[in-house]
């Protein structure tokens, strides 16, 4: 019997640019369906997809082959009449996935989420205009197909092993046709939670671009920078108010939300220590202190912000100068703040400035006290500025560049 062909399998189905079909892929509660070689799943993994607001249903991979595909679309259309859906597949399940859709055979599929496949379509596959894919490789290999053919788990596939290039540091961009990236040092089943092989670093960053694939598919508008803004007016936060309005404090955090302030080492884990933390240790600050909004980069799941912060320590701020008490000096420093949402609420918020620099505003680094050593080859002060170096970054520019490097 000759293969039954639909209409989204005509040469005008395939031809339609990504903006045609973006004005079909809109979706009242985006879909999901998870994928994996297991009965049953990461109940983890599944909650980062419903606290994000997506509905999700779970196929286990069983004994592969067609009728897994079957059952993979017809959980997807089980959803609603008109609902479009995506797939987050795993492993063996996620091989499978990225065969099965290398033409589009399904309309309301909107995107394809592949974490360690371990086969992927050569390097030259371009996927339908109508379906986001996204890969996640881990380990130092994979098999790369050289067929098209969609083939059941147990069948032979005609492949070469390739080593993946890690790139710098965690998810490194690799040059196929479609979006791929590689996380040095993590192994397959870095994602799930559930698994020893779980690594904290190379989930989040693997979550974030996965929730970015998934809100472009399904035309999402995130709300990350008024949820940021939204804590740290209640927080009394840099550029808040000045006290700490507790309820709703809490009401901004998830369960396990985490503040850490690197330099110090102050902030806290949950909502308890840091509703504690902010009404203890963080407001009121002095009456002097200001934050000025530089620039803000707003992610998929993230807002980061550069500050310009200046007070004068006339009362204790321990968060920047724990057990150091005021000292009526002025501080100018620059300050970074790094706000991770998920599912609406804030997961973590991580916060850098100079220390040095503060320390030597106040009188406790004096950049003329070098070790006798040091003096000995040749050093004659520490590698310090004071509130210059912020003054530089607002200003764009200082007389005093380069200052420090002795040949310049």
């Amino acid at each position: 019997m000759p293969e039954q062909k639909s209409a989204f399998d005509t040469p005008w189905f395939n031809a339609q640019d990504a903006g045609w079909f973006n004005q079909l892929n809109k979706s009242k509660i985006p879909r999901l369906v998870l994928t994996a070689e297991t009965e049953d799943f990461d109940d983890e993994v599944v909650r980062q997809f419903r606290d994000e607001g997506f509905d999700t249903a779970y196929v286990p991979l069983l004994n592969g082959g067609n009728d897994f595909v079957e059952r993979v679309h017809r959980a997807g259309d089980s959803f609603g009449v008109g609902e479009y859906y995506g797939i987050v597949a795993y492993g063996d399940a996620a091989s499978l996935m990225l065969e099965a859709h290398l033409k589009p055979n399904n309309p309301r599929l909107v995107a394809v989420i592949a974490y360690y496949p371990t086969t992927i379509p050569s390097v030259n596959t371009k996927f339908p205009p109508s379906v986001k894919v996204l890969v996640h490789l881990a380990g130092s290999e994979v098999g790369v197909r050289r067929t098209t053919e969609v083939l059941g788990i147990q069948g032979k596939r005609k492949t070469v092993r390739k080593r993946i290039d890690p790139g710098e540091g965690h998810g490194g961009s690799l040059k196929l046709g479609y979006q791929a990236y590689t996380y040095g040092g993590a192994e397959p089943g870095f994602a799930e939670h559930d698994l020893e092989e779980f690594e904290g670093v190379a989930e989040g960053v693997a979550f974030t671009r996965t929730l970015a694939t998934l809100r472009q598919a399904f035309r999402i508008e995130g709300g990350v920078e008024g949820v940021r803004d939204g804590f740290v007016g209640a927080s009394g936060a840099i550029g808040g108010g000045r006290g700490v309005q507790r309820e709703k404090v809490v009401g901004q955090l998830r369960e396990f939300a985490s503040v850490v302030h690197a330099p110090t080492l102050t902030g806290g884990v949950g909502r308890k220590d840091l509703e504690s933390f902010y009404a203890r240790f963080f407001a009121p600050l002095p009456p002097s202190f200001a934050a000025r909004l530089l620039s803000r980069t707003i992610g998929t799941d993230r807002v980061v912000d550069e500050l310009f912060v200046s007070f004068t320590h006339s009362s204790p701020v321990p968060w920047i100068l724990p057990g150091i008490p005021p000292t009526n000096k002025a501080v100018e420093v620059v300050v970074v703040s790094i706000v991770c949402v998920r599912g609406g609420r804030v997961e973590s918020e991580h916060v850098y400035w100079d220390q040095a620099s503060v320390l030597a505003q106040i009188g406790l680094i004096n950049p003329k006290a070098v070790s006798e050593t040091m003096k000995k080859k040749g050093v004659k002060s520490l590698p310090i500025v004071g509130a210059e170096g912020a003054r530089a970054i607002k200003r764009g520019s200082s007389k005093h560049m380069n200052a420090l490097i002795a040949d310049w």
